[in-house]
C-alpha cells in the first residue's frame, strides 16, 4: 500500500508546530533606511515639502507637535459652531498665576502683552496656554469674535487638539526661525480636548502652527501670511 498524502490542513498543522524549533536570521531595520531616502526625495524636490515630524498617514492626517491636522474631504465647518473663544475653554487667570498653574513659560510674540490668560487644561498631558489680545491697529478683529490675536501654546507630543480642513491643499507649509509649520488660510474646525470633554469650534480666521522646544504654538489671526509670520518669528 502506497504512503498516505497529507492534506493541506495536516502540511499547514506540521508546519506550524515546525516553525518554533527553526533558527530564523535576525530582520534588519529599515526604519533609518525609509528615512534617509524620503529625506533626500524631498531635499532634491521628489517629493513635496511637509512640516517637520508632519508626514500625511494613509487616514489623511499629520500632526505638529500637540496638534493633529485632518483632511476631511466635502466637510465645511457648520454655522451653528461657535467660533474659537478663550472663555469657552476656560477662565481668565493672571499672567504670573497661569505660568505656575501650567507649569512652563512660552515665548511671546514681540509688541504689546496680551490682555488676558488662560489655562487650559487637558485629560491627555500638562496644561497649555492662551493668551489673547483685543482688536487694534496692529492686530484686526477676528470674525465673530471680541479678540484681535489668539496664541495657543502647548506642551510636549500629546495630541490634544484637532484641526480639520477640507483638502490636501488648504494646509501650507511655512518656516518659523528654522522650524517647519503650517499656515491654514481657509474656514476649518478646531476640537479641543478639555476635562470637560471634547469641545468643537468653527474657525474663520487664518492659523499658523509651528513647534519649537517641544512646544506648539497655534497663532490665530486676520493678518495675511506675511503679517502673521512675522509676528511668529518675534516670539522669543
Amino acid at each position: 500500500m502506497g504512503d498516505r498524502r497529507m492534506t493541506n490542513e495536516q502540511v499547514a498543522a506540521a508546519l506550524t508546530a515546525l516553525g518554533p524549533e527553526l533558527d530564523y536570521p535576525p530582520t534588519p531595520s529599515l526604519r533609518n533606511a525609509v528615512l534617509v531616502r524620503l529625506e533626500t526625495e524631498r531635499a532634491i524636490g521628489a517629493r513635496p515639502v511637509l512640516p517637520r515630524r508632519a508626514l500625511w498617514s494613509r487616514r489623511r492626517m499629520f500632526a505638529i507637535g500637540s496638534i493633529e491636522i485632518r483632511v476631511q474631504p466635502g466637510g465645511t465647518p457648520s454655522a451653528s459652531l461657535p467660533p474659537v473663544t478663550p472663555r469657552a475653554l476656560g477662565d481668565p487667570v493672571p499672567a504670573e498665576e497661569a505660568v505656575a498653574l501650567a507649569g512652563f513659560e512660552p515665548s511671546l510674540p514681540s509688541g504689546p502683552p496680551p490682555d488676558e490668560v488662560y489655562v487650559i487644561d487637558s485629560p491627555f498631558g500638562d496644561p497649555g496656554l492662551l493668551y489673547a489680545w483685543r482688536p487694534s491697529a496692529t492686530y484686526p478683529a477676528l470674525p465673530g469674535t471680541e479678540w484681535g490675536l489668539v496664541l495657543l501654546t502647548l506642551q510636549g507630543d500629546e495630541e490634544t487638539v484637532v484641526k480639520d480642513v477640507q483638502a490636501f491643499e488648504d494646509v501650507h507649509d511655512a518656516s518659523v526661525g528654522g522650524a517647519r509649520g503650517a499656515w491654514i488660510p481657509v474656514p476649518h474646525t478646531l476640537t479641543v480636548e478639555t476635562e470637560d470633554g471634547t469641545e468643537t469650534f468653527s474657525v474663520q480666521g487664518n492659523v499658523l502652527i509651528w513647534e519649537v522646544d517641544g512646544v506648539t504654538y497655534r497663532l490665530e489671526t486676520s493678518l495675511d501670511r506675511a503679517s502673521a509670520l512675522e509676528i511668529a518669528r518675534s516670539v522669543g
